[in-house]
C-alpha cells in the first residue's frame, strides 16, 4: 500500500512537472492544448493545473480565440512573472556584471561594478549590496528565489577547482549564499554558459550538438551533446585554452594555446611592441581601427589561430554549429569573415556554420539565469525555451 501512495505521488509530480514545462515553452496556452500536447485527459490537466495556480507559479492571462466549432473561448495560461526573481553574476576581470531575471527568464535589470584588483572577499561584498539592493526594491510575490555565478576557470559539484584569474581566498560562494540567503545557488564555467544560452534562449535549441567557444583572457568551450551540457568527469571539458601545444624542445617552458591567442596574449604581445603596460581591449580596437600596422599584425595572426582551433574543434566534436563569444570580435566584428575564410579553407570536411554570439556579457549572464531557474522550478530535466516567453 505504502508503495502505490509513493508511485501516485510520483506520478502526481510528474505530471505536474510536465505541465509546468508546457506552459513554460508554449505559453501562452490553453488547458486544452496542454492536454492534447501532453496526451493527458482534461480533467487531470485540470486539477494539477489548479495545483500550480495555487503555488502562484502560473497566472491567467485571459481568453484564447474559441474553435471553430464554436463553444467557450478556452483561458490562456501563462507562467506568473511576479512570481520571484534570480540574480546572476559573472566575475569579469575588471567588472562584475550583474543581472536580474524574472522566472520566464526577462532582463529585469542589468548592471556592473568596477572590480579591477579586487580581493574577491572584497568583491563578494559588492555582491551582498547588489542582492540587498534587489530585494529592497523588489514587488515580486517571492522575491529572490536563486543565485548563479559565472566562474572564468572550472567547477565541480558547484565547486571552483582550478581559477587562473582569480585567488578564492577559500571561498566556498555556493555555501556562503545558500546559508545566508536560503536560496538555491549555482556555479557553473562561463563558456558553458553562453552554450546554454545559445540552447535556451537563441536559434541553438534546434541542435542538438553545438560548441561555443569563448575567448577572453582565457580561451573555452562549452559543449552540448545530445542537448545536454557536457562538463566531463571533473568539470574540466572544454578547456581547450590550456592545450598544450606540440613540439617545443626539451626543457622548454610548455605553451598552452591561450598563451597565443586569448585576449589576454593579444594585450601582450600588443604591449610588448608599444613598449606600453596600459593597453587593454579598447586600446587594440582603436589601433586596429586607426590601421596601426602593429596592431593589424598581431590580430591578423589572431585570425589565423582562431581559424585553427575553430577547426579543432570541428575535428575533435563534430557540432552542427560553432558559436563564439568574444568580447573583441564583438567590438571588431570586420575580424569574423577572415577567421571563417582560413577555418573554411583549412577545414578537410564539410565546414558548419560560424556565428557570433551577440552580447557576450549578457550570454553568461542569461545562461545562468537558465540554470538556476531549472532548480527553482524543479524542472532540471525538462527542455526549456526561454525565447517562448
Amino acid at each position: 500500500m505504502a508503495g502505490d501512495v509513493k508511485n501516485r505521488e510520483e506520478l502526481h509530480e510528474q505530471n505536474i512537472r510536465a505541465i509546468l514545462a508546457e506552459v513554460f515553452n508554449q505559453q501562452p496556452i490553453a488547458r486544452v492544448d496542454i492536454s492534447k500536447n501532453l496526451s493527458l485527459n482534461k480533467s487531470t490537466v485540470s486539477a494539477l493545473y489548479f495545483d500550480l495556480k495555487e503555488r502562484g507559479v502560473v497566472s491567467e492571462l485571459g481568453e484564447g480565440q474559441a474553435s471553430t466549432s464554436g463553444g467557450r473561448k478556452p483561458v490562456l495560461i501563462a507562467i506568473n512573472n511576479r512570481y520571484g526573481f534570480t540574480i546572476n553574476f559573472d566575475f569579469g576581470y575588471r567588472h562584475l556584471h550583474i543581472m536580474r531575471n524574472d522566472i520566464s527568464g526577462g532582463i529585469l535589470d542589468y548592471s556592473q561594478a568596477d572590480v579591477e584588483g579586487l580581493r574577491l572577499s572584497e568583491i563578494v561584498q559588492i555582491i551582498d549590496e547588489a542582492i540587498h539592493d534587489a530585494r529592497r526594491n523588489d514587488r515580486s510575490e517571492h522575491g529572490l528565489l536563486g543565485i548563479s555565478f559565472a566562474i572564468h576557470g572550472t567547477v565541480h559539484n558547484n565547486q571552483v577547482t582550478y581559477s587562473p584569474f582569480m585567488d578564492m581566498e577559500g571561498i566556498d560562494l555556493a555555501n556562503v549564499f545558500e546559508t545566508k540567503y536560503q536560496v538555491p545557488v549555482l556555479l557553473e564555467n562561463e563558456a558553458n554558459l553562453s552554450a546554454v544560452y545559445e540552447r535556451d534562449f537563441n536559434d541553438g535549441h534546434a541542435l542538438n550538438n553545438a560548441v561555443t567557444v569563448s575567448i577572453h583572457r582565457g580561451i573555452g568551450a562549452g559543449i552540448i551533446v545530445n542537448k545536454e551540457l557536457y562538463h566531463g568527469d571533473h568539470g574540466e571539458a572544454g578547456e581547450i585554452g590550456r592545450s598544450v601545444i606540440i613540439g617545443s624542445a626539451l626543457g622548454q617552458t610548455m605553451m598552452k594555446v591561450e598563451d597565443f591567442c586569448s585576449e589576454e596574449a593579444i594585450i601582450s604581445q600588443l604591449g610588448q611592441i608599444k613598449a606600453s603596460q596600459a593597453l587593454d581591449r579598447q586600446s587594440v580596437v582603436e589601433l586596429y581601427n586607426q590601421h596601426d600596422e602593429d596592431a593589424v599584425t598581431v590580430l591578423n595572426g589572431f585570425i589565423r589561430n582562431i581559424a585553427m582551433i575553430i577547426s579543432n574543434v570541428q575535428n575533435n566534436y563534430d557540432p552542427a554549429t560553432i558559436f563564439i563569444n568574444s568580447p573583441l570580435i564583438e567590438e571588431l566584428p570586420s575580424l569574423l569573415p577572415p577567421i571563417t575564410d582560413h577555418y573554411q579553407k583549412m577545414t578537410k570536411s564539410n565546414p558548419v556554420p560560424i556565428k557570433m554570439i551577440a552580447d557576450s556579457h549578457a550570454a553568461t549572464l542569461q545562461g545562468g539565469c537558465a540554470l538556476i531557474t531549472r532548480q527553482v522550478l524543479d524542472l532540471e530535466n525538462f527542455e526549456l525555451n526561454f525565447s517562448a516567453k
